[in-house]
């Protein structure tokens, strides 16, 4: 299945507070990853073994200085469902 995965503008690392409207003020389409489930989206989006964008399966749309997926950032599934990184897990959005 691909995933679309936009980053805050403004993340919040885990902090309280974030984005309460999924736009593209508050968000940026950072890549398109192509993997079987949202934790292997979380995974293969953060700098693990190396840079994430490097990744086989991930098309990289962002130029520039890049940070892994984290909580507050949200993964668009291929049926159009939004899911939000939170603390442990995916929420909606």
């Amino acid at each position: 299945m691909k995933y679309t995965v936009y980053h805050a503008r403004v993340p919040v690392f885990g902090l309280s507070g974030g984005n309460t409207e999924f736009n593209e003020a508050n968000f940026e389409k950072v890549a398109e990853v192509e993997t079987l489930s949202l934790d292997s989206v979380f995974q293969i989006t953060n700098h693990i073994d190396g840079a994430w964008q490097s990744n086989p399966e991930v098309r990289w749309f962002k130029g520039g200085q890049v940070r892994s997926t984290s909580i507050g950032d949200v993964v668009v599934d291929g049926d159009g469902q939004n899911h939000r990184c939170e603390f442990c897990g995916w929420g909606s959005f």
